[in-house]
């Protein structure tokens, strides 16, 4: 069955914004915030985005009832985090599956928020976003990702081939694989394992990419997924960087690289895998439709959409 795609969105339309994670101050989000009006959008804040307990942003019922109002609401057609960090897993149990199934639209974020997205996949069969947040767009980010992200958000076309020039993208495997992108941040896509939102990776295209992990966590992550069944079934592997890894290694003796981690696990399943694609946990990512169809040429490196990500507004 094809995935649910939210419209395409527009200049003037109403983007909701929801902490569903971690907590961020309101100033340190202004300048992603006034990146995204200055596109011509207006944004309305959850009621409790901005609360705060501990490493959370309030309490559970709060988050997921934000969520759930954001997806109700008419005038809202979008609804992006403002930040990742740890808790969305945590309101699972309390998101309204039946209301956010029936009102489409993007749900855009990364990091803690890949827990969201493959409970979309699951229960919404909608298309989610994995892409820059409010905190990514407070940095410095480049002007090719930031038009990438709405390239993808506001046009329903085919993006067709990735231009990854500010990525270091290199064959792992060579070979060509086609199927649908799913996964996201590593830790959060092997959290999954053992839960009813499990990820399905079968025929498959899957994405990973993390940041500030070992190469030893990489490498047990990775031997779970593959003990849980899903790097066997997925049909090829489209891998970004695991960001600030070498600061965890003060003996390189006492460690392996995070490329031979890839190629102890990845290599040997045989599958199409590319290293070094720019999304997530980088400076300047790119953004991944998940739900929709792909073709990954390892061979040559390149990443194609064959789909909108979007639907006609």
């Amino acid at each position: 069955m094809p995935r649910i795609k939210p419209r395409a969105l527009r200049p003037g339309d109403t983007i909701g914004v929801v902490s569903p994670s971690s907590y961020k101050a309101f100033e340190a989000l202004q300048p992603g915030i006034e990146k995204i009006q200055r596109r011509g959008y207006k944004l309305v804040f959850g009621e409790h985005a901005f609360d705060r307990r501990g490493y959370l942003a309030g309490e559970d019922r709060d988050r997921a009832a934000d969520l759930n109002a954001m997806f109700a609401r008419e005038d809202v057609k979008a609804v992006l985090c403002t930040r990742g960090g740890y808790g969305a897993s945590r309101i699972l149990d309390y998101l309204d599956w039946d209301t956010i199934r029936a009102h489409p639209k993007p749900l855009i974020g990364y990091s803690d928020i890949t827990t969201l997205h493959i409970a979309f996949l699951r229960y919404t069969d909608m298309v989610v976003y994995h892409a820059p947040m409010i905190i990514t767009l407070s940095r410095d980010v480049s002007e090719h990702a930031v038009q990438n992200l709405f390239d993808i958000l506001e046009k329903p076309e085919p993006l067709g081939t990735y231009d990854t020039r500010e990525g270091n993208v290199q064959t792992l495997v060579p070979g060509i694989a086609e199927g649908e992108l799913t996964g996201g941040c590593l830790c959060l896509v092997t959290a999954t394992c053992g839960t009813p939102e499990q990820i399905d990776a079968k025929g498959k295209i899957l994405v990973i990419e993390d940041v500030d992990e070992a190469p030893y966590a990489v490498d047990r992550m990775l031997t779970q997924l593959k003990r849980c069944g899903v790097l066997d079934e997925a049909a090829g592997f489209v891998i970004g960087e695991i960001t600030d890894w070498q600061k965890h290694v003060s003996d390189p003796a006492e460690s392996l690289t995070i490329e031979q981690v890839w190629q102890d696990i990845i290599v040997p399943l045989g599958k199409p895998a590319i290293i070094g694609f720019p999304f997530g946990h980088v400076v300047n990512p790119l953004t991944l439709p998940l739900g929709v169809q792909a073709r990954l040429d390892a061979t040559a490196g390149t990443l194609t959409l064959l789909e909108p990500a979007v639907s006609e507004a």
